[in-house]
This record gives C-alpha cells, sequence and structure tokens, in this order.
C-alpha cells in the first residue's frame, strides 16, 4: 500500500511558508494543527509568506500529546507516524462510523492544536 500522490496541500503549505509539520504529520500553521488546508492552481503570480523556520518540524516540540491520543497507537515519539497502521484502524472502524472516514484525535488536546506551542521557535 503506498500513501504518495502527487499533490499534497500540506507540502504546498509548507513551502509557501505557512508551517511546519508535526510529529503527527500534519501542517502546524500560526492558528495551530487543527485546520483544513486548500491550494489553487494559477498562472498568477504570488509571493510567498517570509518562512519563518528553518527545520520542516521546527514547530513541533515532540511531546509525544498526539501519539498518547491516537486510538491505533500510529504514531511514536521515535518513527513519527505509520500510515498503513492509521489507514489500517480507520478501515476496520469505517462501519462503525459510516459516512464519516477520519479520526484526528492527534490533532485536538495536544498543546498545537491552536497556536505553535511554546519553547518551539
Amino acid at each position: 500500500m503506498s500513501f504518495t500522490s502527487n499533490w499534497s496541500e500540506r507540502h504546498v503549505g509548507f513551502v509557501c511558508g505557512l508551517g511546519s509539520f508535526g510529529l503527527s504529520r500534519g501542517l502546524i500553521t500560526q492558528k495551530g494543527i487543527a485546520g483544513r488546508i486548500g491550494s489553487i492552481v494559477t498562472e498568477l503570480y504570488l509571493s510567498p509568506d517570509e518562512r519563518k523556520y528553518k527545520d520542516i518540524y521546527e514547530y513541533c516540540i515532540m511531546c509525544g500529546k498526539c501519539a498518547e491520543n491516537c486510538p491505533s497507537r500510529a504514531i511514536s515519539v521515535e518513527r513519527g507516524k505509520d500510515h498503513i497502521a492509521c489507514a489500517r484502524f480507520l478501515d476496520e472502524t469505517s462501519e462503525k462510523y459510516n459516512p464519516r472516514y477520519g479520526c484526528g484525535k492527534c490533532q485536538v488536546e495536544v498543546p498545537c492544536e491552536f497556536k505553535i506551542p511554546r519553547g518551539s521557535y
């Protein structure tokens, strides 16, 4: 099973200066990790925001709270996020939560939920 795509909203956000990644592989922006992002493909020239970070995980304090919240134990401080274990859990529980597919527990009740956590920059 592959979890690669031709387009990643999170990576577009990173390149454009919107934020850096967290342990759960979400994008931590000024507004935190618990949000949605989208992109528009255009030929219009737009200047990116200044990137205030140097490292791809700069806004993550590696506290492990997202790993503690993960019901499938698909996240660890040592390994990051195991996308296959996460998807397996979602598949196993999809019937119970139909028509919704997803979890998001790694993005709530964490220091980066609504902001960049202190000590990360």
